[in-house]
């Protein structure tokens, strides 16, 4: 294998030569730093980045001990702090990570050669390394050659995207992770992407959630709020073996472009006391299932078909604006939100025909236009058709929406 390469050299090294006595002013004009810029370092035997992987799969571990070279572009640096003594190379669809024994001053778009003589062909579990590489035999060539991500869903990613800058489309973070910085004070932050699609009837579906976005925690972006909405990021995709992980580098937040109507609402957080002066939220409602004597406030979204057995399926449900059936007289289901129609997220309220209070009177039923209106309601908070739920129900205030 060696020796089919090595007949390369003298042309690579020719163009190599022709290059460099071109773009050195261009260096100097463009400010770019220093260390790294080397341009006596020999070539020696010339690998490609396909090469150095074919030769990491077949061999593992290979230190270089004669003079060698490899080519690639940048695609990531250490400019956001986001990478630590790291960068990425790519050629073609072929990418590998430099990792370095002091920081470098590579940026992104740099065209480099980085001397292999004393580094060694590795990986970190999984994803494969050039290690123990000293930033002075990295060679800048040009700047600003930057390559374009490869949009791929996430449901296509593979062994052949290890190291390499890709773009997702129609992604987002989980509701559950939303109200999280992208990384914590003392720890990396690692956070799922979720991908959607649409199905025949507009709805959406998740149908991944694998990729991990890593952030360290010096990255200059660390303490900014994960996005809100739906959308594209670019990246550099790693594979960490021991968790059997894909993992995502974001190289700068503005690179993150999420900001459309999230497939996934919002999560509520728990709110309130539980007095009347401060009720519970729903979502609060939810939590305390088992309390006694408690106050809940809620947006009325609907009511159960069914005044007895358990709530199985949506067919079981009025959402409205019409209620017709004599079951929807016996409750009320109550959300934080007014157009909510996951009934996990609701709590069913019983309205007792014996309550001193009247409440079964604002029944949908019987007064339809209640669909919409905040009601805060005392009781306790326990299971009702087979669902979070109120019982033994009686003061209650009912309100137009706000």
């Amino acid at each position: 294998m060696l020796k089919s390469i090595k007949k390369y050299g003298i042309l690579v090294l020719m163009a190599a030569v022709v290059l460099t006595s071109c773009i050195d002013k261009n260096q100097k004009e463009n400010n770019y730093p220093t260390p790294g810029i080397n341009f006596e370092l020999p070539v020696g035997d010339v690998y490609t980045i396909d090469t150095l992987l074919y030769m990491w799969h077949a061999e593992g571990t290979h230190t270089f001990t004669q003079d060698a070279s490899v080519y690639g572009i940048v695609t990531d640096d250490e400019a956001s702090g986001n990478l630590y003594k790291a960068s990425f190379i790519q050629d073609g669809d072929k990418a590998i990570e430099l990792y370095m024994k002091s920081t470098s001053g590579l940026r992104i778009g740099d065209s480099v050669r980085v001397y292999l003589k004393g580094a060694t062909l590795s990986e970190y579990s999984g994803t494969p390394q050039i290690q123990d590489l000293e930033p002075r035999n990295i060679t800048i060539l040009a700047n600003n050659k930057f390559i374009e991500p490869d949009s791929i869903s996430t449901l296509n990613v593979n062994s052949n995207y290890i190291g390499r800058l890709v773009k997702f489309y129609n992604v987002e973070f989980r509701a559950a992770d939303r109200n999280n910085t992208y990384a914590p004070d003392n720890a990396y932050g690692q956070f799922n992407l979720a991908q959607y699609q649409m199905n025949a009837d507009s709805t959406y579906s998740l149908v991944d959630e694998s990729i991990i976005v890593r952030t360290s925690n010096y990255a200059s972006f660390a303490k900014t709020m994960l996005p809100q909405g739906n959308g594209t990021i670019i990246g550099i995709l790693t594979y960490y073996s021991t968790g059997n992980a894909w993992q995502f580098t974001i190289r700068t937040i503005s690179e993150v472009q999420m900001f459309g109507d999230p497939i996934e609402a919002s999560i509520i957080t728990p709110e309130g006391s539980g007095t009347e002066t401060d009720p519970f939220n729903i979502a609060a409602g939810l939590e305390h299932q088992g309390d006694t004597a408690q106050w809940v406030r809620g947006y009325i979204v609907g009511s159960a078909n069914i005044a007895s057995g358990a709530i199985t399926n949506d067919n079981q449900i009025s959402w409205g604006p019409e209620f017709t059936y004599n079951e929807n007289i016996t409750n009320i289901i109550l959300a934080d939100e007014a157009d909510e129609r996951d009934i996990n997220k609701c709590l069913v309220v019983y309205l007792p025909h014996n309550a001193a209070s009247g409440i079964r009177e604002i029944n949908l039923k019987d007064h339809p236009e209640n669909l919409g209106k905040i009601l805060k309601v005392h009781g306790n908070l326990k299971a009702y058709l087979g669902k979070s739920g109120m019982k033994d129900t009686n003061e209650y205030e009912l309100t137009d929406s706000e």
